[in-house]
Formats: C-alpha cells, structure tokens, sequence
C-alpha cells in the first residue's frame, strides 16, 4: 500500500498520544506539539494527506494552522478537534480552509478512524483528478502541436502535382502518424524546359522531423532556383545541413533533373531507395546511391544519367512503402512492390500512385503503419 502519512498537532499530550495510537497500525504517523512543529514536519515530508489538529493551541490556533498549510498541500484532508461549539469558528475553518470535518473533543478512536479512512479515499480521488487534468491539458497542448505542425506540413508539400505536356505526374502521401517526415516537391520551368523532382525522408517522426522537413523544403527551393545539376544540390544541401544536425539526425533525399523536350534526366541519391524505371512491362531500379545529407561532412554525389522514353513509367518511392508489416509482422518487402508496379505499369500515372498503396494497404489489413509512405509516379506519354 502506498506510504501516506496523517499529521496530529495537539498540545495535550495524552490527546497526542491517543491520535497516534489510532492511526499507528494503519499510516506512518507524524506528531507535533504545536503549529511551528507542526509546519516544520509540513515542510519536511512527502505524501501528508491527512492533518488533524486542535483548535486551541498556544502558538497558534487550528484554523490558522490549516491556513498556512494550503499552499503546501492543497489536496490535503484537514480535520479540526475542538472541545467547544463556536459556530463561527467552524465556518471560518469550513470557508477559509478547507475543512474537511470536525470533530468535538472528546472524540471516539473508531469513530475518528472511519472518518479519517473516508478523507482519504476523499484524497485519492482528488490526486487521480489532479492528474487527469493534467493529463488532459498535455493531450489537448499536444493535438494544438500536431495541428500547427500538420498545417506546416501541408503549407510545405506540394498541392497539386504538375500538369506538363507529354507527361503524367501524381503522389500519394500517407504520414505514419498525423504528420510525417517524409517530403517531396516539384520545380518546373516552361522557359528552360526543364522538371525538377525531389522525395525525401527525415529521420525520426511526427513533429520534429516534419519541422525539419519544413525547413529543408525551404532550403531545397532556394537551390532549385539556381539552376544547378542534382548532385550540387544534395552537396551543397549537405554542407548546410552538417552544422545544424546531431549525428543521429539525417535526411535521404534523391533528386532528379529532367529535359521535357527529350526525357533525359540525371538523378543523384543519398540513401533514399532506388527509384524504379518501368519500359514494355520490366521494371529496372536505377541504382543511385550516396551517404544520406547531415551526416559527413564534404560528401559528394554521383549523378546516374536515365533517358526516359515515350511510354516509360517512372516510380519514387520512401521506405516506409516497402517496409509496411502486416498484423503478424511480415514485411511488404520490395519483391512485392515491384509485382505491384509490374501489374498497374499500364494505368495512368494517378492510377498508378493510388493502386500502389492500396496493394500495400490490403496486405497490412489496413494496419496502423509504423514509417511514413510516399509515392510519386511520372509517366511520358506515348
């Protein structure tokens, strides 16, 4: 049983005596002999929750006592002892002190136990609501977060896909909890002709990597305004993400750079898994890899050259995709994907994106899914 502890203050030491001999069996007692004992034993102990104290004392009365106990233990059960009736004093004590009983000397020790018993369930009670209301400011303090962080999210990501002449573009983004960590984004430019396309994946979960996530989208805009290949982009997103990350913190990014007027592209990659190039039916994975950004510092990045062809499909792809478990923990694994991908090739690319996940939602059961999934799907008209 939980160690509560009842404090007795009486300056009669045969009252004294007989409180501790009531309770002793039952609590760990505390006993003091006047009101300054008495708040030095207040000051002292954890776990008091019930204190039972004479009214009149010389140094002060009950009523005071009480009071000055208050802000130490305000969900403390207090029962006064008076040996007199003064109607006044026991409202005072009511209203001022949150007087749980009186009880007029001299009292009867089962009697007094019984009361004492019922205070307590009283105070327990009082500590589980205590905590209940705490609990439930910390959920309602945490769902404001994740709707901010989710509003964050959503003014990042990208709200529609591209709609480009000769080519098919379209994501599904499913976080594994209200918001994710994985990221994607566009950049297009009818004057160069060119289409840029980034899938990301922060390390970690909910807000704090979808706060960086939000970060390093902002980051990832100002780069693609620069005009520059996708290798220098994950390098120099590299650099500036070194200093800022913990060695526990990362984000696998790939990066692709395509010419829309002839479908040839160069697609750099730091650990994100490998996109899939769909051409006649076979699947092919385009084999980029590079150290994830915020880990090493002075990384460099190869760029895989890929020509995209009239009719091919391309698939992005995030972890979380593959890494799905059904109910008994089996694994989606890619073996499965790529089946998938070989089975929809022939659908539009929005198609595509949809029976994807739905593939992966009917083998989970629909599953709560531990890691974000994110797919987009690129198809060059024939």
């Amino acid at each position: 049983m939980e160690d509560l502890k009842i404090l007795v203050v009486d300056d009669e030491p045969a009252n004294l005596q007989k409180l501790r001999r009531t309770f002793i069996d039952r609590y760990t007692v505390l006993a003091a002999a006047n009101g300054r004992e008495a708040l030095d034993l207040v000051g002292t102990n954890d776990g008091i929750a019930v204190i039972i104290v004479d009214q009149r004392m010389p140094d002060m009365t009950g009523v005071e006592l009480l009071c000055r106990t208050l802000p130490m233990l305000p969900d403390a059960i207090r029962i006064i002892l008076t040996g007199y009736t003064d109607t006044d004093v026991l409202m005072e004590a009511i209203n001022t002190c949150k007087v749980y009983r009186y009880v007029v000397k001299p009292w009867d020790p089962p009697d007094l136990l019984m009361t004492v018993e019922r205070g307590v369930e009283a105070y327990r009670l009082a500590l589980e609501n205590a905590k209940f209301r705490k609990e439930l400011i910390r959920r309602e303090r945490l769902a404001r977060e994740l709707e901010i962080a989710g509003e964050i999210q959503r003014y990042i990501l990208p709200r529609c896909c591209p709609q480009l002449e000769g080519f098919e573009i379209a994501s599904e983004y499913h976080p594994a909890r209200e918001v994710g960590g994985d990221l994607y984004d566009f950049d297009w430019s009818r004057e160069s002709g060119t289409l840029q396309i980034v899938i990301g994946d922060v390390s970690g979960k909910s807000i704090p990597a979808a706060l960086c996530g939000a970060v390093f989208s902002g980051q990832l805009r100002t780069l693609f305004a620069q005009s520059l290949s996708p290798a220098e982009i994950l390098s120099r997103a590299n650099a500036s993400l070194i200093s800022r990350f913990q060695v526990s913190n990362y984000i696998a990014v790939a990066c692709m750079r395509m010419d829309l007027t002839d479908g040839s592209c160069r697609l750099a990659n730091s650990g994100m898994p490998f996109p899939y190039l769909v051409r006649a039916g076979e699947v092919k994975r385009l084999q980029a890899s590079g150290v994830p950004l915020g880990l090493l510092e002075e990384s460099s990045y190869e760029e895989l050259p890929v020509q995209i062809e009239k009719g091919d499909l391309l698939i992005f792809a995030s972890d979380g995709a593959t890494d799905a478990m059904d109910p008994e923990g089996k694994m989606y694994d890619e073996h499965r994907f790529i089946d998938a991908i070989r089975r929809h090739s022939s659908e539009s690319a929005v198609q595509v994106a949809k029976s994807l996940y739905q593939s992966i939602c009917e083998f989970t059961h629909n599953a709560d899914v531990h890691d974000d999934i994110t797919i987009l799907a690129l198809r060059r008209s024939a």
